[in-house]
């Protein structure tokens, strides 16, 4: 009895002989590579990029961002590697990258940049997801694509990460009324204000009297306390807020000073703060009566008399020059002649005695030219 022996057909054997070959041309260079430099006998690439990058938008930055990425070809052989970008949903921010493709020898490393361009002032709230892969284009010179895409060949890596943009802070104290405010003793000032939200999230936001300490010194306070804050939303303005101030009970002198009120940021400590300078004048207490009974007068009254009286004194000197013109322009007066009547001599003599007395009692009457001669000469004076 003869056992009869069943043989593989024909066809099975072919394609082990054709599996045998392609494993071979996969395994030879890793047999003939020496053994520090041996690495995987299969096609493969490793991608290692750093943190999520964050951007800066404040309006004085750039609004750049980038990472860095290193490509490696950890097999045996040389290869092609090809980066592309497979995710990105950046509306207001721009990625590229600064290379996509590299040739690589066995163990080699290579490194490239993702680069993120924006604009300024973009929300914190926005964030950005982006992916990238490495795929190995060719092995050894063999066209890696007419292996399969996934399975025991797959060799493709890819990085998946996070834009973030940073946040910053920026204030503005708004203030309706900057003027002047002119205080008695004791007397108390309050300040209203809003404080509008500019910087790109939410923040907190506070009001206060920065030269607190220094006013306190010479003897102000703060009924209501020397801080106000409020949590403002992004782009938003906070609601009406109060700070007071009282000034001293007593001052030996009048007191100019001025008021700090500064907004600021507590979410970010390097934000600018938006400040208001505010004049405070206190007058002092009159401590004694003046002459005639006149208080003393502040430097600021004593300025406005002193002007009252010197225009007082420019006028007179005016009206006084004013009528010394208008008499010197006055024709002056001419003397007429004196006539004198012939004398009727009577019929009966008249005696000389009783004629030179009478002569003498109206003398004065013949002076009457000389005496308006003295009038024209004190007229000619003015």
């Amino acid at each position: 009895m003869s056992e009869s022996i069943q043989r593989p057909p024909v066809a099975t054997i072919r394609k082990a002989l054709i599996l045998g070959l392609v494993l071979s041309l996969f395994l030879a260079p890793g047999l003939i590579t020496p053994a520090a430099a041996q690495g995987s006998p299969l096609p493969a690439v490793e991608l290692d990029c750093g943190s999520d990058p964050i951007m800066d938008v404040h309006p004085t930055s750039d609004a750049e961002a980038s990472v860095i990425c290193t490509v490696t070809n950890p097999t045996s052989a040389s290869e092609e590697i090809s980066i592309s970008q497979v995710e990105w949903d950046g509306v207001l921010v721009e990625m590229s990258l600064s290379e996509d493709s590299f040739t690589l020898g066995a163990g080699e490393e290579d490194t490239f940049e993702i680069r993120f361009i924006g604009q300024t002032k973009i929300p914190a709230s926005v964030q950005h997801s982006f992916e990238i892969e490495a795929k190995v284009e060719s092995w050894n010179g063999l066209p890696y694509g007419q292996l399969p895409d996934d399975g025991f060949w797959v060799a493709n890596t890819s990085h998946i990460g996070d834009l973030k943009i940073q946040s910053y802070g920026m204030v503005e104290l708004l203030l309706s009324d900057v003027t002047t405010r002119y205080m008695d003793t004791s007397d108390e000032v309050e300040f209203s204000f809003q404080v509008t939200n500019k910087g790109n999230a939410d923040d907190k936001l506070e009001v206060v009297f920065a030269n607190a300490a220094e006013l306190e010194a010479i003897g102000f306070s703060f009924p209501a306390g020397k801080l106000v804050s409020e949590n403002v939303d992004y782009q938003g303005t906070s609601s009406v807020k109060t700070l007071t101030i009282r000034a001293p009970s007593d001052v030996s002198s009048d007191l100019r000073m001025p008021l700090q009120i500064r907004a600021q940021s507590t979410t970010d400590d390097s934000a600018p703060f938006s400040e208001i300078n505010i004049q405070i004048d206190i007058k002092a207490s009159s401590q004694s009566g003046g002459i005639d009974g006149l208080d003393a007068l502040s430097s600021d009254d004593t300025l406005l008399y002193a002007s009252i009286a010197g225009g007082s004194i420019l006028v007179i000197l005016f009206l006084v020059v004013l009528v010394r013109v208008v008499s010197k322009k006055k024709p002056k007066k001419q003397s007429k002649p004196k006539l004198h009547q012939p004398i009727i001599l009577p019929d009966e003599p008249v005696q000389p005695a009783e004629d030179e007395e009478f002569d003498d009692f109206f003398s004065d009457l013949d002076d009457e030219t000389a005496e308006a001669d003295e009038f024209d000469d004190l007229l000619d004076e003015f």
